[in-house]
């Protein structure tokens, strides 16, 4: 076939072109920079959603959840991110509920449809938890609580909701079996309970599981006294108290209340002849700074303390880590907050995916055993209503300022003192 000048030219054109392109890949190696490589894809970022009382009343507590999950995320981050993720790094969004639950559920609300954040982490009180998670359920959000123990919040039917820490079915029974263990260990009695709470959902179902449990024990509740949370004088429910015969107190208060409970008691010169609280104010570092000595011989059933660490290394890990960022020793919300940050990050790292569906399996999927877990639990997994069924607690006592681990007495670190007399003589 003949050919033509237009031919040729379309050739030359062609050819110019091939040799402008080799000339330019060379001297892409002579001179650096010449040609700049495609851009990688950025890994994305992962939102996480912290719901927690920032301010008012429970700030201290929100305060310190706060730093405890962000020593697990910080070492994360740093060590490259979530690595299934093309190293993906965590930052949280902060909600504070103020303590309320109605500015919870907004909150809720706020993270995820204008701050789009991938899962959310709540919200310590039960009444709180109980709205922010109802939120989280209507948008399809996984939510990852870690310290709320109202039994009712994993009997919803919820699909996106899971609870690390055990709840309080469990751990109001601990309390009236430590009274059990303690009557046959010094061959007293101690028959007659009285139950003393704030009346939000927490403080109700502690006195739920009590009322329902003690009697199957042979024990009688001759006082069911619930108070207004945030009470600004506790007088009268202390002079009830006084007038009223009974040989153990169960107390469910959250911090302020703890406080202002302690030093009525000595105002008016009440004493129990035990006392046990269930976790929650009276386990801050912030109650035994406050009342001092005033705060010693209480009982408190726990899910963490830190002298533990003697014989579970994670847990000695996980302390030393915030008592060296923070100068004291974490306690069980503490401790919750900076589990549920090391769960998070292993969930993230199975689930290899933002989608909110693949979170949820990573979630439903995850079975940790007893040693990688820094609580005293045998470890972590969920069962179908999103609850972790190898939680278990612990009871603590105060003395000279410290908490010890003293029940189960297989696991305590020290003998419990009792009896007592009130601290302040």
């Amino acid at each position: 076939m003949k050919e033509t000048s237009s031919t040729r030219m379309k050739y030359g054109i062609v050819g110019l072109v091939i040799v402008v392109l080799l000339i330019g890949v060379a001297l892409g190696y002579i001179i650096p920079g010449l040609i700049t490589p495609p851009a990688p894809t950025p890994a994305p970022k992962i939102k996480v959603g912290l719901l927690w009382p920032l301010t008012g009343s429970l700030a201290l507590i929100g305060r310190d959840q706060v730093n405890a999950f962000s020593i697990v995320i910080d070492e994360v981050n740093a060590a490259g991110g979530i690595k299934s993720l093309g190293g993906a790094r965590i930052e949280w969004v902060l909600g504070d509920t103020k303590g309320d639950p109605k500015t919870g559920a907004a909150e809720a609300e706020r993270l995820i449809t204008e701050a789009k954040v991938d899962v959310l982490v709540g919200a310590y009180q039960s009444a709180v938890t109980a709205t922010c998670s109802e939120v989280a359920e209507r948008y399809g959000k996984p939510f990852l609580n870690p310290d709320s123990t109202s039994p009712g919040l994993t009997e919803r039917g919820f699909k996106w909701f899971f609870r690390a820490t055990p709840h309080d079915a469990l751990l109001v029974k601990n309390m009236i079996d430590f009274v059990a263990d303690v009557e046959k260990k010094e061959g007293a009695s101690l028959k007659k309970i009285a139950l003393v709470y704030e009346n939000t959902l927490w403080g109700i179902d502690t006195a739920k599981v009590a009322k329902e449990y003690a009697p199957t024990l042979g024990y009688t509740i001759v006082l069911d006294m619930a108070y207004p949370a945030g009470a600004a004088d506790l007088s009268s429910e202390v002079l009830k108290l006084k007038a009223t015969d009974h040989d153990v107190l169960l107390q469910a208060s959250y911090l302020s209340d703890a406080i202002l409970f302690t030093k009525t008691f000595k105002e008016l010169g009440y004493w129990p002849k035990m006392w046990i609280a269930n976790d929650a104010g009276h386990i801050h570092p912030d109650y035994v700074k406050t009342l001092g000595k005033d705060a010693d011989y209480v009982f408190s059933r726990e899910v963490f303390c830190a002298d533990l660490g003697a014989v579970k290394p994670a847990i000695k890990t996980a302390n030393d880590k915030f008592r060296a960022r923070y100068a004291y020793d974490m306690d069980g919300t503490m401790a919750r907050a900076y589990t549920a940050a090391a769960l998070l990050v292993d969930v993230l790292e199975r689930a290899g995916s933002l989608k909110p569906e693949d979170i949820q399996k990573a979630f439903k999927g995850t079975d940790w055993p007893e040693e990688k877990v820094s609580m005293p639990w045998k470890g972590i997994k969920f069962d179908e209503t999103g609850q972790n069924v190898k939680g278990v607690g612990i009871l603590v006592q105060i003395v000279d300022g410290v908490k010890r681990t003293i029940w189960p007495f297989g696991l305590a670190t020290t003998p419990y003192k009792w009896p007592v007399k009130a601290p302040w003589g």
